[in-house]
């Protein structure tokens, strides 16, 4: 019997091996490692294996929920033998466990993570957005040289270390909050060495300037060009009735000299009304220009500026005309390639919905280019030329679901571009929290 035992165990081997190799296999170790449904779904997995195999492949549930809406002797999802072959599993409730696939009950061959998510509603977005963004701390984007008395150009803050995109967040201890605090203290200071406090990535650095007074200006400067915050049009894309959480964009805003993202110090949305588009061609991107208004019905704060998007809390309760009701939300491995549509303004303050297609998808993406869009209908086509600045965010709508926003567009085509995952804009949604505004850019 011991001799027996070595020859079962190559047998066993053998044959295993053998199927691993087979396209069945293929397929079978082809299946994700991590897997969304929302509450309601199922998923059917049929291998194309041999009846005597298939049924020798077991799949069990083996993670508790960590929901707290499911307790852990209810699973949030289910798995059964389907009668057509296979396994079948349905989402049941919210909640994450782990899916395992053994071969005769014992060997483990497979795992995958399986999250349950509830059905969700938002209230569509489209409308057009001022935006009004502070820094948190004064962003140097160039030197403006200094005439010293002897008629010589100086470089007071480069030449002790100050470089393009630090973060000015005090002088002598004291915080500056804008570029008029930071050009009154270096005049008050005048000629004496201050110390500077600067943020550059993840690393504060205390640099000691001394100011040098501009004849051109009649005050004292230390030769920076700097800028406290950006002002600019978007789009807003979806709005939560439950706590009047909005999310715009899709993308982090930039400084357009340094190219580094601005950390929010207080900042706010209004309504945004497009005067007229400058169409987007090959190698020139386009733009919408508009102008603000603070009694079209939309303002809020902004708490949060991430690579998914700005995030606040609206003043007011926020509708679609053209959607008066709430929609489903849409999530990755929902999407498919296909016709769909986005919600914009082009012309004032209208909302109006225009066609595209969803050419390619890419659900591992958590870059914000997670979809390739195309633009195809004929009369947004002739007014933007395609994909224009002033449209990020614009959401795009599949099967009367809410699956994401536009996010960049192709510089060389700009009939098509990229867009965001409701999945990812989701993931950054902001807690709480009340701030503010105001933001402007000079010299110093």
């Amino acid at each position: 019997m011991k001799q027996l035992r070595p020859v079962a165990g190559i047998i066993l081997a053998v044959l295993i091996l053998a199927i691993s190799f087979s396209p069945q296999a293929r397929i079978f170790f082809n299946l994700p490692d991590q897997q969304k449904m929302v509450v309601g779904e199922s998923s059917h997995i049929n291998f194309g294996l041999p009846d005597q195999w298939q049924k020798r492949i077991q799949m069990q549930v083996m993670g508790e929920s960590e929901s707290v809406f499911a307790s852990p002797q209810d699973p949030p999802v289910a798995v059964n033998r389907s009668t057509s072959g296979g396994y079948e599993i349905v989402a049941l409730k919210p909640g994450r466990v782990d899916v395992t696939f053994k071969l005769l009950g014992y060997i483990p061959i497979k795992s995958m993570a399986v999250e349950s998510v509830p059905t969700r509603r938002v209230v569509l977005g489209g409308h057009s957005i001022g935006v009004l963004l502070q820094s948190d701390g004064i962003m140097v984007v160039g030197f403006a040289p200094v005439v010293n008395s002897q008629g010589e150009k100086v470089y007071p803050a480069r030449d002790k270390g100050i470089e393009i995109g630090d973060l000015i967040l005090k002088i002598d201890g004291k915080t500056v909050r804008s570029e008029n605090d930071l050009a009154r203290i270096i005049d008050e200071k005048r000629d004496v060495s201050t110390v500077i406090t600067v943020k550059r990535r993840n690393e504060v650095l205390s640099l000691p300037v001394r100011g040098y007074y501009c004849s051109e200006t009649q005050r004292y400067r230390v030769g920076l060009y700097v800028r406290d915050g950006v002002v600019g049009v978007g789009t807003l894309t979806f709005w939560s009735p439950e706590n009047r959480q909005y999310a715009a964009l899709g993308h982090i805003i930039i400084d357009a000299d340094t190219r580094q993202g601005i950390d929010v110090l207080k900042g706010k949305i209004v309504g945004a009304s497009v005067q007229t588009v400058k169409p987007g061609k090959p190698g020139r991107p386009g733009e919408k220009i508009g102008v603000f208004s603070s009694n079209s019905g939309v303002s809020g704060n902004i708490i949060k500026n991430t690579h998914c998007g700005i995030y606040g809390i609206t003043a007011d309760k926020l509708t679609n005309p053209l959607k008066p009701y709430t929609v489903e939300v849409g999530y990755a491995h929902q999407v498919k390639p296909g016709r769909a549509q986005i919600y914009t303004v082009i012309n004032g303050d209208e909302i109006e919905a225009f066609d595209i297609e969803i050419e390619k998808i890419h659900p591992e993406r958590q870059n914000g280019k997670g979809m390739v869009i195309r633009i195809t209908d004929s009369r947004l086509l002739s007014v933007t030329g395609g994909i224009v600045q002033g449209m990020s965010g614009s959401p795009i709508v599949q099967n009367g679901k809410i699956v994401g926003a536009i996010t960049h567009v192709f510089l060389n085509d700009p009939h098509r571009g990229y867009g965001i995952f409701m999945d990812n804009m989701l993931s950054e949604m902001a807690e709480t929290g009340e701030r503010g505004q105001t933001v402007s850019t000079n010299y110093k």
